[in-house]
């Protein structure tokens, strides 16, 4: 495991300070990267050149040698040029918060579609920072026919690294495509989608598992990241209504915006779905400062008119009842059956639009009666002189189609 320094500036204008430095920890972590020593340093706004004060950047580098760590680590995302600068001045790698993230994702994709998407992202990455990587290559001269000197090896770095970006953005054009045929497929038929949206590691991969088999069941772990494809899957409830529920990549604070970009398409679940559950640790102590995060990045990819619902989970590490509804926010906890179930008649409710009614259906008329068992669920049911009387819900939309069926 690698050993690193993480420094982090804090302006008079930041918020939750403590919380963004104890949440790089977690993403050393996550890459196998032990964080020996923090240092911070009160500053109005970040050193032009340095990041910090060069008086800090002295003290970080002599505990680097002290402490034998090969890397630093910075809060947040630092421009090509103070990058170079650290890397230069501290001698050994300098990582930002960009960097460190794509490092996780570059870990954790398996599919096709998320190794391009991270693919993408690095180099969209990496082609401002060429610059200044190559001070010891002079010109390239030309053949013998063409004595005038040739292109910079920065320079055809940079233009194989716009070849290869626009190669990669090709292919996931293609892969959009497809996904939007399917779900166009899925809209056709009528079919309802709900997606799983919050913060990374807040739980929404385990309230996926919680609604399907486990032969249906999608990677989860108690850690950072541990979703970052697009899984759907296609959810029953007990009154025969169908409907798709994704289960997304999560988001974070200060997130790249390439790395918003490039996950777009994947994000794009959550703009076309009929409802977004927005999954909320509510055992975390900075759970509000998660929220908003979530809260802008929906906003961001255009998600403000969709209907949504909050679902704290994880309430059996807290005194909050569950599972229950109040308002627009429902408590849960994920690895538990009753949870589970609970969530799915609320979404069913939203979804839906259950209407309980009583009917006599005439015995003559009993195809009817197979129309509400295929469409619906029925709560009672009779055998009276005059036909068969039955209580039952079912979709408000469908109504007329039963009240149809009765009069023909």
């Amino acid at each position: 495991m690698e050993k690193a320094i993480l420094i982090g500036v804090q302006t008079y204008t930041s918020h939750s300070f403590e919380e963004r430095m104890e949440e790089m920890k977690e993403l050393a972590l996550a890459c196998d990267i032990d964080i020996c020593m923090s240092v911070s340093q009160n500053l109005e706004h970040p050193h032009k050149k340095y990041y910090m004060n060069p008086g800090k950047i002295e003290e970080v580098k002599r505990i680097l040698e002290d402490q034998k760590c090969s890397m630093v680590l910075v809060l947040e995302a630092i421009s090509p040029s103070v990058q170079r600068n650290l890397s230069d001045f501290f001698d050994c790698e300098v990582m930002d918060k960009s960097a460190l993230i794509l490092e996780i994702f570059a870990s954790r994709a398996k599919t096709k579609e998320s190794m391009l998407q991270v693919e993408c992202a690095r180099l969209k990455y990496l082609l401002p920072r060429l610059q200044g990587s190559y001070k010891h290559m002079d010109r390239q001269r030309g053949g013998s026919r063409n004595k005038g000197t040739g292109e910079k090896k920065i320079e055809l770095d940079a233009r194989r690294i716009e070849g290869k970006i626009h190669f990669v953005e090709k292919e996931l054009d293609r892969i959009h495509t497809q996904r939007s045929v399917q779900r166009n497929q899925r809209k056709k038929g009528m079919v309802k989608s709900v997606a799983l949206t919050g913060y990374t590691n807040a739980g929404k991969s385990s309230i996926m598992n919680g609604f399907v088999n486990e032969d249906k069941s999608v990677f989860e772990k108690d850690m950072l990241f541990a979703t970052l494809t697009t899984s759907t899957r296609q959810i029953e409830t007990e009154n025969h209504n169908v409907f798709t529920l994704s289960d997304t990549v999560g988001f974070i604070s200060d997130l790249p915006h390439s790395l918003v970009q490039a996950f777009h398409s994947t994000l794009e679940e959550a703009v076309v779905s009929d409802l977004i559950l927005k999954v909320v640790d509510i055992s975390n102590e900075h759970k509000d400062s998660k929220l908003q995060v979530c809260e802008e990045t929906l906003k961001e990819i255009g998600c403000e008119k969709v209907p949504y619902l909050y679902v704290y989970n994880k309430c059996d590490q807290t005194n909050i009842e569950y599972p229950k509804r109040v308002e627009n926010r429902i408590y849960i906890c994920a690895k538990e059956k009753s949870s589970i179930e609970f969530l799915k008649q609320e979404i069913e409710k939203e979804l839906f639009h259950m209407e309980t009614l009583h009917v006599v259906i005439p015995y003559e008329k009993v195809s009817v009666l197979d129309y509400i068992h295929t469409n619906g669920k029925v709560h009672k049911q009779e055998y009276k002189e005059d036909g068969i009387e039955v209580d039952f819900s079912i979709q408000q939309d469908l109504i007329h189609r039963v009240d149809r069926l009765l009069r023909i």
